[in-house]
């Protein structure tokens, strides 16, 4: 009697263990999918092979989480030996990718950094997608410029487009900042949106740096996901170890002969 109902616990946690990778998987497949559809997040070709490649973790969790209930609904071994490998190759996925991450931390900052600043200097004014989202930024966490307004003295947007000057003639005394760097709107703001050149900022704009404040939002927003992904890892190994136990004690049908 209580190696059965030892059976039955163990048979019902890998259904709620699995229930939850099903819908995890599903709703990552329907978002990488999304994604790949819009295009905004896979301009690049590492974006692509990013979203490509979750699309394809979470097509294998889908996979095992699916083998994992039919298996412990029925009581098939051969199910739950399959749910078992597809569920232990997206854990070994996970773990691959904990690891990456960490080890690559300080590179990952860096690129990050270099992106805003490239997107500074060549998109700003040129992609509306990418514009609203670096004024979404700097008006957001009350910042200007990548690492300093003076990035913006050698943005595209900060010259007129067109004609190629040839003039010989001094540099420019000033330079001018976007609304967004502004720490009040109106008129004072249009006044100190003019910079003079080799300043790093003025009065009535904001101080800080874009990309600094960036990492640190994104560092305090990761910490929910990356909480939900170690849980994640942890139910995994429950339900391998749950999948093998049941895998083990399950029967195969019987044979009859003629």
């Amino acid at each position: 009697m209580g190696m059965s109902r030892c059976y039955s616990l163990m048979k019902c946690l890998l259904i709620i263990f699995n229930i939850l990778f099903l819908i995890v998987g599903v709703g990552v497949c329907a978002f990488a999918g999304w994604a790949l559809w819009d295009g905004r997040a896979s301009e690049t070709s590492a974006g692509r092979a990013g979203l490509c490649a979750l699309a394809v973790w979470a097509a294998v969790l889908t996979l095992g989480a699916v083998a994992a209930l039919a298996g412990a609904v029925r009581g098939s071994a051969s199910l739950l030996a399959g749910a078992f490998a597809l569920l232990a190759l997206s854990a070994v996925a996970e773990g691959a990718a904990a690891w990456w991450g960490a080890a690559h931390a300080p590179q990952l900052k860096q690129a990050l950094r270099d992106r805003l600043r490239y997107t500074l200097l060549h998109d700003y004014g040129v992609l509306p997608a990418r514009t609203q989202m670096l004024d979404a930024i700097q008006h957001g966490l009350q910042c200007c410029g990548a690492e300093s307004a003076l990035d913006w003295q050698q943005a595209g947007w900060a010259r007129a487009p067109g004609a190629l000057d040839l003039s010989v003639r001094a540099p420019p005394a000033t330079y001018t900042v976007p609304a967004s760097c502004c720490a009040r709107a109106g008129a004072a703001c249009e006044a100190a949106r003019v910079v003079p050149a080799a300043a790093r900022g003025g009065a009535g704009l904001h101080r800080a740096a874009c990309a600094a404040r960036v990492l640190a939002a994104l560092e305090r927003a990761a910490r929910g996901p990356l909480l939900a992904g170690a849980a994640l890892l942890g139910a995994h190994g429950a339900a391998l170890l749950l999948a093998l136990a049941l895998c083990l004690r399950a029967r195969p049908p019987p044979r009859y002969k003629a």
